[in-house]
């Protein structure tokens, strides 16, 4: 796993990968998956670490595994709409899109739940 801001094994590591960097209009999309996340992780209770990435940053400057970027990619190419924000735990996409609150506190609880 690349793209890693995990400070110890009791954090969860989120990062939303952000849109608005290069179509200005996602900020509202961005600000929105922001505030799910924040809100889940305080709902839940679950130690965790939030960043916010430009997608410019994440697949192209190597904080991203090929393996996230080609699901990113691969997603794109069939649907034809961008999959973004994108919000990744642990290293791995959990949503594309702005993600829902009640999935996103239960995927918080059951892994905080495999760390005891």
């Amino acid at each position: 796993m690349l793209f890693n801001f995990r400070r110890n094994d009791s954090q969860v590591g989120i990062v939303i990968i952000s849109g608005n960097c290069c179509i200005p209009g996602m900020a509202v999309f961005d600000e929105q998956a922001r505030r799910i996340v924040e809100q889940a992780v305080s709902e839940t209770g679950v130690a965790a670490q939030v960043k916010v990435v430009p997608v410019s940053k994440a697949m192209f400057g190597g904080l991203i595994s090929g393996e996230v970027r080609n699901k990113l990619m691969s997603d794109y190419n069939q649907s034809g709409k961008i999959g973004l924000p994108a919000v990744l735990i642990n290293g791995k996409i959990f949503s594309n899109g702005v993600p829902e609150i009640e999935k996103l506190k239960t995927e918080l609880v059951q892994i905080m739940n495999s760390k005891k």
